[in-house]
């Protein structure tokens, strides 16, 4: 049996995507209100500023988990006999980590970190 607690930083990446579109809505708001000529939206435009810069940087601390953690299980399952993933898995974790600037490759990335999670669940047993 493998005894590793990797996985559960790999659980997170569902909130990369969700910080990205966080993000981008945050922008998007901050740019309509900075150009607005209403001064009752400088409240909103620093907000939104803010949470803009957060999201993005949480975004990226949250990919950077999931890479180490998506590293730290593969290697732990490559020496075990139940499963041994391929070394090409990481690169899903670098595109996920990716997507956080480059937003389409979610699209990779997304499926092929749940099948990773699927495949891991159907594989090793965890006690």
């Amino acid at each position: 049996m493998a005894r590793s607690s990797w996985w559960f930083g790999v659980v997170l990446f569902p909130a990369v995507p969700a910080l990205s579109i966080l993000s981008g809505l945050a922008s998007r708001t901050f740019l309509a209100a900075s150009t607005s000529a209403e001064d009752l939206n400088v409240g909103v435009g620093i907000t939104s500023f803010i949470l803009g810069v957060v999201s993005f940087w949480g975004g990226i601390f949250v990919g950077v988990i999931v890479l180490v953690c998506l590293l730290g299980d593969v290697r732990v399952l490559r020496r075990t006999r139940v499963w041994s993933p391929s070394i090409a898995w990481p690169l899903v974790g670098i595109a996920h980590l990716a997507g956080v600037v480059l937003p389409s490759l979610f699209v990779l990335s997304v499926p092929l970190l749940s099948y990773y999670l699927y495949r891991r669940r159907e594989l090793v047993h965890v006690e």
